[in-house]
């Protein structure tokens, strides 16, 4: 049953209507009722008014928020309770957000039939509200109570993996991506805190090759993943890329909870510029860097055999193929349209990986 309301709704009015009464009292009854199911339901109303306020042809993001708030006291559903919590500590007030949480868990705890799924989805949200407020520790805390009871879903595990990796718990990240991986199909917040966490870890390729495909494949709408995908090309000298990663990340949406600052980014993306502007072919100089790293320890061996060309040596005749010998009338023409390649997957396929492997740098 998709709207039971609705139903009934409906029955009380054909039962007001087969009474046997006058025209006038069926009237009159069925007012009534309407207006006790509106009073009934006005936390809906709202919260519908608070939107329309909100997204409206001339937005009044005060009094929409504030209709937000009365449509939580007005009453509404635990679900339902939950996700305007989320609005509040995304986009709002983050201290309204934390009575709205607490509101819930207080309501579970007293009720007979206690719902664990909704005191531990209101737990798992509060702790955003917390880490806004930097009630840092406490937020932490808090997942880490539900991680033991058991109750790890994918929210449980992105938050908390953020938390962990801002405040540099390194070890305590890899043993949640261990659990988390094992218990969960990834999400792309988990990918990104897996990325995020190679690169404060030094595994600098591994990362790259993690970030590039994520990014092209899975395409992130928050601004983190393209933040911290940037970092890793800066680490490797790439300005170029990371420049375009930094601008796609200021397209994604900044909120309260977002890890980084908008600000910042656009400060990190007037830095790359210059450097984008003032270096030398990053290509080349990258090639040098990694072959000069990869070769600088030469080793001679006196007994390698002698392969110099003497004059007892037989010299078989030099054939130089010119360009004309690798055409082939048969082949068909390949012709690749430049519009079907975005900026962002062009520049990152550019880079050439020299296939070290960075754990064994560490």
């Amino acid at each position: 049953m998709k709207n039971p309301t609705l139903l009934v709704v409906v029955a009380i009015v054909i039962g007001i209507m087969i009474l046997p009464v006058a025209q006038t009292t069926k009237l009159v009854l069925s007012i009534f009722t309407l207006l006790i199911i509106l009073y009934v339901k006005r936390g809906y109303i709202f919260v519908a008014i608070g939107s329309r306020l909100l997204s409206g042809k001339n937005p009044n993001p005060e009094k929409g928020w504030r209709y937000y708030e009365m449509g939580w006291r007005a009453g509404l559903p635990p679900k339902y309770t939950i996700m305007l919590g989320n609005l509040f500590v995304q986009r709002g007030d983050a201290h309204v957000a934390l009575q709205i949480y607490d509101s819930v868990i207080n309501k579970q705890l007293k009720a007979r039939t206690k719902d664990g799924e909704i005191i531990a989805s209101a737990k798992i949200s509060k702790s955003m509200a917390l880490w806004v407020l930097d009630k840092k520790e406490e937020a932490i805390d808090s997942l880490q109570v539900l991680r033991e009871e058991g109750r790890m879903d994918a929210n449980l595990a992105v938050n908390l993996g953020s938390y962990l990796l801002e405040m540099g718990r390194l070890d305590e990240v890899k043993s949640l991506i261990d659990e988390s991986t094992e218990q969960l199909p990834e999400s792309p917040g988990m990918t990104d805190n897996r990325g995020h966490y190679l690169y404060l870890t030094g595994a600098l390729h591994e990362a790259q090759r993690l970030y590039d495909v994520f990014i092209t494949d899975g395409t992130p709408r928050f601004p983190e993943a393209y933040v911290h995908a940037a970092q890793v090309k800066i680490a490797l000298g790439k300005h170029r890329t990371a420049v375009v990663l930094l601008r796609k990340a200021l397209e994604c949406p900044f909120y309260q909870i977002t890890t980084v600052k908008e600000e910042d980014v656009s400060q990190m993306l007037s830095e790359q510029k210059e450097l984008a502007e003032s270096a030398v072919n990053e290509d080349e100089l990258i090639e040098d860097v990694l072959e000069r790293a990869l070769y600088e320890d030469e080793v001679i061996d006196e007994d390698f055999p002698n392969t110099d060309i003497d004059e007892d040596d037989e010299v078989e005749p030099n054939i130089e193929l010119t360009p004309e010998d690798y055409k082939d009338e048969t082949d068909p023409e390949v012709l690749i349209d430049p519009e079907d390649v975005s900026e962002l997957e062009s520049v990152l396929f550019d880079d050439d990986y020299d296939g070290v492997d960075d754990h064994d740098k560490k």
